[in-house]
């Protein structure tokens, strides 16, 4: 039977509204509830169930449709069972009308049917689809800037809290609350009774629990999400509505949900939450020569540079935690680490002559600690106040702005890192129009460092292609690009190295010849084998861009 429940907006579009189109003149032959419909496909096969993923509406002029009663159901079944969520038959020219053993199979099965009338085509069909899921996509956009906005205004309202759970249920058509470790803050549509979650909020907040779940509470489907990481209790979200969220929704649940983490951060005497810097960030797109200074002073940059590198020592000294004696102390014992770095790529660029206004430059740290014993993040001697982290299964994963301080210092408080569990890798220095780059940059890095189960550090002096792929990705990548190439054998090891040859000379035959010791024409017989065996054009300079990358990358 075709699926009824609400399917994401952004994703599909209800039949309703397709055959609710002048321009179309759909008529439903069979109601059998209002599925979504994720795309409109046509097909003329015996069985096209196996061509397709779910939730197309199948668009079908009947040209090979099964003349039995048998034949019908089991197309109908085939159908059903592949998730179609319905069928539009168009009449002429091979039926006049829609047959009556497909209208009964699909009355018995729970598959809509509708009527596609001659003058339609079912491009037309196809193309109305596609307009009304762009325009939910467009609405979705549109909706989720609006909650931002309200979002970052609620940070500068006198109680930042319930106003942040106000535009959160009000954006999500439903009520929101905020399970805290002391106190239990709701809208005003939300049930005064919550004590029936009371036991899976106990998990969500446990160390090793879950950080979201959900449950049924009355007609509700209710949201929960942790507030923050275990052991930092925070507490957490609780959204409820009867329709299950969205993806818009749940992006705007994810803001709200850092926001609140953030605002529970200020409490305890902590520094208070830069309303101006979070509005920037969340309004204009970036740091603005106006908010520049906000995010120096909380990187503890110096007002025209990076602060003094002793400093950073200075911090881990009274980060309390035990086992370590300050960065300084831990460089001269360890050797130093990602002293080689990797050259800039993925959007940061090296340092430059053209600086913003502020004068500071900053990089972008991502790190990961795996499941054993690790510090946490907020004791960790970063010198920083803009940091996020989450966690999942005793892992933990941060990233964090921190001014520059040069190289070596970076080096230094890298290994102080690995010290306290954590493996890092920082980007290169960028003023802050650039931390958006530079955060891709580290992400990159951080894959590699993990897998060289060393910190690295972006810099001078190693191949920018090294940082794309960690070794297995390359070993997985060369296989999958040479195909048969890559076999252990005598015949595949002569073409790579032919190959190889050829492309370093630049696709020359005569050349390529002398360095192989051999014919032009055997050079040429081999080149073609390789065509051949690949199913590529080597006049194509894509293909042999990706084949060289392959060849200069395999591991022997």
């Amino acid at each position: 039977m075709a699926d009824t429940a609400p399917r994401d907006d952004a994703h599909s579009v209800p039949l309703s509204t397709v055959v609710g189109r002048r321009d179309l003149d759909l008529a439903t032959v069979v109601a059998a509830g209002d599925p979504g419909i994720g795309w409109a496909v046509v097909s003329e096969l015996d069985d096209p169930a196996v061509y397709l993923r779910g939730g197309e509406l199948l668009l079908t002029a009947g040209v090979n449709l099964p003349a039995t009663a048998a034949g019908l159901r089991a197309y109908v079944a085939s159908l059903v069972g592949a998730g179609v969520s319905a069928v539009g038959f168009g009449v002429t020219p091979v039926h006049d009308t829609v047959p009556a053993g497909l209208i009964e199979q699909c009355h018995q099965q729970g598959l809509p049917l509708v009527e596609v009338p001659g003058p339609t085509p079912f491009t037309a069909v196809s193309q109305a689809v596609g307009e009304e899921l762009e325009e939910r996509r467009l609405r979705d956009l549109r909706r989720l800037g609006e909650a931002h906005q309200a979002l970052a205004r609620a940070v500068s309202d006198p109680d930042p809290v319930g106003r942040v759970l106000r535009v959160l249920a009000e954006s999500l058509t439903g009520w929101a609350a905020l399970a805290g470790p002391d106190a239990l803050r709701r809208t005003p549509s939300a049930p005064a009774d919550l004590s029936e979650l009371s036991d899976l909020l106990g998990k969500l907040t446990s160390v090793r629990g879950p950080r979201s779940a959900k449950a049924r509470s009355g007609d509700d489907e209710v949201f929960l999400h942790t507030v923050g990481t275990p052991p930092e209790d925070h507490g957490a979200v609780l959204v409820g509505r009867p329709e299950p969220l969205g993806i818009t929704d749940r992006a705007v649940l994810r803001t709200a949900t850092a926001l609140l983490d953030l605002l529970a951060r200020t409490s305890n005497e902590a520094p208070p939450v830069p309303g101006r810097l979070l509005t920037g960030l969340l309004l204009d797109g970036g740091v603005t020569p106006a908010t520049g200074p906000l995010l120096a002073e909380l990187t503890h940059a110096g007002p025209t540079g990076p602060a003094d590198p002793t400093s950073i020592a200075g911090a881990a000294g009274a980060s309390g935690v035990s086992g370590t004696g300050g960065i300084a102390g831990a460089a001269d014992t360890r050797e130093r680490s990602g002293r080689s770095g990797a050259s800039g790529v993925g959007g940061a660029t090296e340092r430059s002559e053209a600086t913003e206004p502020g004068g500071a430059e900053y990089r972008v740290l991502h790190a990961w600690a795996g499941a054993g014993r690790h510090t946490a993040p907020a004791a960790l001697p970063l010198d920083t106040s803009v940091l996020d982290h989450t966690g999942d299964a005793g892992e933990g994963r941060l990233r964090a702005v921190l001014a520059d301080r040069g190289e070596d210092a970076h080096r230094d408080q890298l290994d102080e890192l690995r010290l306290h569990g954590w493996t890092g890798a920082l980007s290169a220095p960028v003023q802050p129009s650039g931390l958006a780059g530079a955060d891709r940059q580290a992400a990159a890095l951080l894959v590699r460092a993990r897998a060289s189960g060393s910190p690295l550090l972006w810099g001078s002096g190693t191949d920018p292609f090294d940082t794309l792929l960690d070794p297995d990705g390359v070993d997985d990548l060369t296989r999958r690009v040479l195909g048969p190439l890559a076999a252990d054998t005598e015949s595949a090891r002569t073409l790579r190295h032919t190959l190889y040859v050829w492309l370093t000379r630049h696709g020359n035959w005569d050349r390529a010849a002398a360095d192989l010791g051999t014919h032009r024409n055997s050079v040429r017989y081999r080149i073609g084998r390789v065509e051949r065996d690949l199913g590529v054009d080597l006049a194509d300079a894509e293909q042999r861009m990706r084949l060289w990358f392959a060849l200069s990358r395999r591991r022997p």
